[in-house]
């Protein structure tokens, strides 16, 4: 049985989800290169996006029901995705989707979001948490009600069609046998669900909801209420330290010159400078941010010339057609001919960032080879495909964590 971790259908972002790439890039440089490959020959082929790799990065299909869920001695089960809660109430849809096909009350199941050792989901983006997740987890709770049924028959050599669950337990059972989600978790039945989730079962349908389309409290709204729900921030780790950043005084500058050893001079700090990057860590914040800003006494930028907010509707809408898609087509001018009457007027609004106003955190460690990351992050798989191309490491060695658990 495998142990219960913490806590993506593919989709186009939607237009206001900024695409942007990783604001710092570690690149390998010739020597290291070299170094690497050694002597030999190597060929490189460059090819586009084929359509088997767009999938794989987005929804995966039925997931195992091993990878998709886990069913407890105690009979509670555990569900597991990449989408996130942010605020939308995700979590308590998810979970009421699950209890609806398992035959289970909400209490007995528990939703584990935004782990990547867990199915691919998809990121939470586009509203594509109810047509497409919902749905696939019913598909996966079905799957596994009709195995508890199935099993049950086996156990008690009986018909399958004379049986059904209630509430966690099977019915129908000769002598009013009990048997239920907690005995197929048993060793008897250890190998049940590490086979594909069966296809064609059975949804329940509208009419027959009982947990769907209910009125219900918010799953763990208690935590968030009383501050028991843990953020990255609240993570603390053996012997961990507090990382800060030295960040540019404007968008665009580039850091020219740095003196590190103002920082490196307060006991137990360690200061790096890599190119663009640069940063301290320390045994506790306090310490972080003295060396920081000792560090940063020392920095000299190149900035870059940013339009005034008088020419900044202008300048952005010259960028405008930089970004078009390619896929846009049609001329609104060629349009406008075509009418009987055209109204023209010009309307201005203020320039508005879609961005996150929270503070960010994250925190990472390497234990036995692997690195685990806890952070913030709609797209968990992209966050972690970035570090593992950033830190040069397989992807299979890194497990990014959400703090939308």
């Amino acid at each position: 049985m495998r142990s219960i971790r913490e806590e993506l259908e593919f989709t186009e972002p939607e237009r206001y989800e900024l695409r942007e790439g990783p604001f710092y890039r570690f690149q390998i440089s010739r020597r290291e290169f070299v170094a690497t490959l050694g002597a030999g020959l190597m060929i490189s082929v460059a090819v586009p996006t084929v359509l088997g790799q767009r999938a794989e990065r987005g929804g995966r299909g039925e997931a195992p029901l091993a990878q998709r869920l886990h069913i407890g001695e105690n009979g509670v089960v555990t569900l597991f995705t990449s989408k996130v809660e942010v605020g939308q109430g995700s979590r308590t849809q998810l979970t009421q989707a699950a209890a609806e096909e398992l035959h289970l009350p909400l209490s007995s199941v528990r939703l584990v979001m935004g782990d990547t050792a867990g199915p691919d989901d998809g990121g939470t983006a586009g509203s594509r948490t109810t047509p497409a997740s919902v749905p696939t987890i019913r598909r996966a709770c079905a799957a596994a009600r009709q195995l508890l049924i199935e099993t049950a028959a086996k156990e008690f050599e009986v018909e399958p069609g004379t049986l059904s669950v209630a509430g966690g337990k099977v019915e129908g059972l000769p002598g009013a046998k009990a048997f239920g989600y907690a005995e197929l978790a048993s060793k008897n039945h250890e190998g049940a669900l590490k086979g594909e989730a069966a296809r064609g079962v059975k949804l329940a349908e509208v009419q027959e909801w009982r947990v769907l389309g209910t009125r219900v409290s918010d799953v763990r709204a208690d935590d968030i209420v009383t501050g028991a729900h843990v953020y990255p921030s609240d993570i603390v780790r053996p012997g961990m330290l507090y990382g800060k950043v030295l960040r540019p005084p404007s968008y665009g500058a580039v850091l020219a010159e740095l003196d590190l050893s103002p920082a490196r001079a307060i006991v137990g700090t360690t200061a790096v400078h890599y190119g663009s990057f640069a940063g301290v860590a320390a045994a506790n914040s306090f310490a972080a941010a003295e060396a920081l800003e000792a560090m940063g006494k020392t920095a000299h930028w190149k900035t870059a010339e940013h339009p005034s907010s008088e020419t900044l509707y202008a300048y952005l809408r010259s960028k405008a057609n930089e970004r078009s898609r390619p896929e846009k087509k049609g001329s609104p001018e060629e349009e406008l001919k075509n009418g009987s009457k055209a109204l023209r007027e010009s309307y201005q609004v203020a320039y508005i960032q879609h961005a996150p106003m929270e503070p960010r955190a994250a925190v990472a460690e390497w234990n036995e080879g692997q690195l685990t990351v806890w952070t913030g992050s709609q797209q968990p798989a992209r966050v972690r495909q970035d570090l593992a191309e950033s830190l040069r490491v397989p992807v299979e060695r890194k497990k990014k964590k959400s703090k939308k658990k």
